[in-house]
């Protein structure tokens, strides 16, 4: 298997070269260049998998033996889960007539861990042979953060750093990543949105001397390998819903990104018989585009109770572009540049089309939101972080008697308890959660980058500091570089 740009200018790139990428050298994201197939037989033979087994199983579809061969694959999955507190990884809950699938039984209780655990240890598998240091920069809009620094923090060869948005994300979210203070930690506070933060961040990947001298990596789902992770604990959930193999089972995905609802889409493409519900807040344009074909920001990321949400140009789209283009590099790239020159894009009728006969959306407003949380406390003593909730809102206006065969499985994003802000909000006592409790009192570290600063310059010059740090370290005998605040 190799990869290519979306764009189709970079072509035949490993899977090492894709793990430590970023955008690729012509504007696009990397995707394998074809997507594999799987058949009924094998997908039958996979509903008996454990959850390690299976990412083993998928992983491997996309990792060539000679990168990774099968056995070492295997033992660097069960450590990447091996601090999950479920015994299963993963857990399907049954809410009334619909399956909830928690994917907040990580480190820091959010989905991101799933993907960003393999994430860091991929990453330390290479670099340990290759005994090489990087530098990999998050723009996070709530959760990916936190999972991101846990997923390095204990690696000699990565510095990591995160900006998040000032204001707009919960107070645990916030803690979780401002109270780690190892030194190759280095977190960022910015005066805007997620959407701000990428600026800069794109900015820098985009002086491609900078970025190789440098040794810039990601994170967020801009990275293949977190895509390529969560088509695995969907396709678990799909295995132990479905009656049959073959059966088609929907699943409500609470949307920002997109990262997870590509995954979806990749699922799909493998053969796996689904129907994909993208659930967002007032920042809509997913359901825009799905619905109207108008790919085009508002203008405004409006601040929500799904903070983790709050996106206004999810980049995962140019992705899902070539996957229902029939992989035409040209005509994603063609429109890809209409886009970033007109900064709005109406899909092609036949494009969309062909989307949304598997995809479809619903925008839900934070009135909504928490009403839903109430709701399902009082009717289930079952607790929802916002974001599962705006899922789960679709899933009961959307829930007929006439489709009650078809098994629906909201994705449950996040713990509520990172959200005890949200939860008093609907009217719930919030229950103790004594893990986070130390976050309170814990002391924190971060750099502020303010309105009308020059924010490229600030994180350019940070990364050129955490470079020199290293470099000097390094001819010095040690390992660690100190943190340049």
């Amino acid at each position: 298997m190799k990869y290519c740009s979306t764009r189709g200018k970079v072509q035949a790139e490993s899977f090492e070269d894709v793990l430590f990428s970023g955008f690729t050298s012509d504007g696009g994201l990397y995707m394998p260049e074809r997507i594999p197939v799987v058949d009924e037989c094998t997908l039958q033979k996979w509903k008996s998998l454990s959850y390690m087994e299976l990412v083993s199983e998928v992983t491997s579809l996309f990792i060539p033996p000679e990168e990774i061969p099968p056995e070492e694959l295997k033992d660097l999955i069960t450590n990447a889960y091996a601090e999950f507190q479920h015994k299963e990884i993963v857990s399907l809950a049954a809410v009334n007539n619909f399956h909830v699938l928690e994917l907040f039984h990580g480190k820091t209780l959010a989905f991101k861990d799933f993907s960003l655990a393999c994430v860091g240890t991929f990453m330390d598998y290479f670099l340990n042979k290759r005994r090489k240091h990087v530098i990999t920069v998050v723009s996070t809009s709530g959760d990916t953060g936190s999972a991101a620094i846990e997923s390095v923090r204990k690696s000699k060869w990565v510095d990591i750093i995160v900006m998040y948005p000032e204001g707009r994300c919960s107070q645990i979210q916030e803690l979780q990543m401002t109270t780690i203070l190892d030194e190759n930690v280095h977190v960022i506070r910015g005066e805007g949105s997620s959407d701000d933060l990428d600026v800069p961040m794109k900015k820098c990947f985009s002086d491609d001397a900078f970025a190789k001298s440098n040794n810039l990596c990601v994170v967020n789902s801009i990275n293949w390998c977190r895509i390529m992770v969560q088509t695995v604990h969907l396709l678990y959930a799909y295995l132990r819903v479905c009656c049959n193999v073959g059966d088609t089972v929907k699943f409500v995905i609470p949307s920002g990104g997109l990262g997870h609802c590509t995954a979806a889409m990749c699922l799909y493409k493998m053969g796996v018989p689904l129907q994909v519900v993208c659930a967002v807040n007032e920042n809509d344009i997913v359901h825009r585009t799905l619905s109207l074909g108008d790919f085009s920001p508002s203008g405004d990321v409006r601040h929500t109770w799904s903070c983790s949400m709050d996106i206004e140009i999810p980049y995962n789209m140019e992705r899902l572009l070539l996957l229902f283009s029939d992989m035409n590099y040209g005509r994603v790239d063609s429109l890809m540049r209409d886009f970033e020159q007109n900064k709005s894009l109406i899909i092609p009728e036949d494009l969309k089309g062909e989307m949304c006969k598997v995809l479809s959306s619903a925008s839900m407003s934070c009135d909504q939101t928490l009403k839903t949380m109430k709701e399902c406390w009082d009717e289930n003593k079952y607790l929802l972080c916002p974001h599962t909730a705006v899922g789960v809102k679709v899933v009961w206006d959307q829930r007929h008697a006439s489709d009650l065969k078809t098994p629906i499985i909201c994705v449950a994003t996040a713990s509520p308890a990172k959200f005890p802000e949200a939860v008093r909000a609907a009217g719930i006592e919030m229950p103790p959660y004594p893990q986070l409790a130390e976050l309170f009192t814990s002391p924190t570290r971060y750099t502020e980058m303010k309105k009308g600063e020059d924010w490229y310059q600030i994180l350019r010059d940070m990364i050129k500091d955490i470079s020199r740090n290293k470099h000097h370290n390094e001819n010095n005998g040690t390992e660690n570089g100190s943190e340049v605040r």
